[in-house]
């Protein structure tokens, strides 16, 4: 064998082993993230459905059962009839989306019997913060307490100046809760 030829291996084995080196590791992170994936999931399920029960329980709080619905509205993500310890239904919860600037504006929004607005929570967002997560903030979502459930437009709600998309957004959610309502009352 020529010297050349010698030296053309070991530059292509001096290549290959870092490449197999990073595919190993590679391979093994994966296979360990997936893993932490497994065990954490039904974790981070069982505090997501928490989360979201106090939500519900703060927007209704004679109520203390909420029972799915079904609903084919799109944009409603789930549609709950809230019960109280007697079992009288006391209202429903509706939790609706639409897309804002960052991604989804979720919003969750309890009516009463009589179809009013008993209560509103933005929920988690990932809007332009200190301009669109003020959504959540009680001086642009309490506009909606005590409204009809019937659809609101534009020049019916103050929007945060500066944030248009995400005002827009959470009026075009509230907006599909109230068709969500109207569905399943």
């Amino acid at each position: 064998m020529s010297s050349t030829t010698t030296r053309s291996q070991t530059s292509m084995v001096q290549t290959i082993r870092p490449v197999i080196a990073l595919v190993a590791v590679c391979a093994v992170a994966s296979v360990l993230l997936a893993g932490v994936h497994q065990m954490t999931a039904p974790l981070a399920a069982a505090n997501a459905e928490q989360r979201a029960q106090e939500v519900y329980a703060a927007l209704m709080p004679k109520a203390t059962s909420f029972d799915p619905v079904e609903c084919d509205v799109d944009g409603c993500v789930s549609a709950l009839e809230a019960h109280d310890a007697s079992n009288q239904l006391v209202g429903h919860v509706i939790v609706a989306f639409a897309k804002g600037y960052g991604g989804d504006v979720p919003i969750a929004v309890a009516f009463d019997t009589s179809g009013t607005v008993a209560g509103i929570s933005a929920m988690s967002n990932s809007e332009t913060p200190g301009l669109g997560t003020r959504i959540a903030d009680d001086s642009y979502i309490g506009q909606y307490v005590g409204l009809p459930a019937q659809q609101t437009d534009e020049q019916s709600i103050d929007f945060i100046s500066g944030a248009t998309i995400s005002s827009k957004a959470a009026l075009k959610a509230f907006n599909t809760a109230v068709e969500a309502y109207e569905e399943v009352r």
